[in-house]
């Protein structure tokens, strides 16, 4: 999945860059994105939630910023030669996931987690998309300087194969599935 967060981190500076600064390729990819939500939602359903794990916010702390998300940076960043711009793409991330914590760990209050019921997952992902994106917006002085239409282009060619969607997300989610378990369960009271 680290993969694929660097790709929606592309994603938000194509959406939010001046049409002159970025080429035709930069549109393909925003297309080629936003053409997958249902697509994430069955591997999540298959991958993670089918196989009994029982995920919630605090496992973004617990588990997965660290195994997923900070990787996905670091490679970005060294893809797409911008070093210096690690630690502002991390914090970034960080902003991203408390305003996320925020808005929707409530909804998960009780004991139910987001694999409780296909309703509670399609109403978590609806609010982690809403948030993603209003939260990311702020953070677009970073992000812009990076698109380019040979980045673009590269990055298309990847969201075209089928290695992100077939290989590497699902592979992510099954490490994830593995620890889920381990990392316990809480009251949303703990974000």
């Amino acid at each position: 999945m680290h993969i694929f967060l660097d790709r929606l981190f592309l994603v938000l500076v194509l959406l939010f860059s001046p049409v002159t600064a970025i080429g035709t390729s930069c549109f393909k990819v925003v297309s080629a994105l936003v053409s997958r939500p249902s697509y994430l939602f069955d591997i999540f359903q298959r991958e993670i939630c089918d196989v009994g794990c029982q995920p919630t916010v605090p496992h973004w702390d617990l588990w997965t910023r660290n195994n997923t998300f900070v990787p996905a940076v670091r490679s970005l960043a060294q893809r797409m030669n911008v070093p210096h711009k690690e630690e502002a793409l991390l914090k970034m991330g960080d902003n991203v996931a408390l305003s996320i914590k925020e808005s929707c760990g409530p909804m998960l209050g009780g004991g139910v987690h987001i694999c409780s019921d296909s309703e509670t997952l399609a109403g978590f992902g609806n609010c982690f998309k809403r948030n993603f994106l209003k939260a990311s917006i702020k953070h677009l002085p970073v992000l812009i300087p990076m698109a380019s239409d040979e980045s673009c282009k590269e990055q298309l060619r990847f969201l075209e194969s089928d290695e992100l969607w077939d290989t590497t997300i699902p592979q992510n989610m099954r490490d994830y599935a593995k620890v889920c378990d381990s990392l316990g369960p809480y009251d949303h009271d703990e974000l």
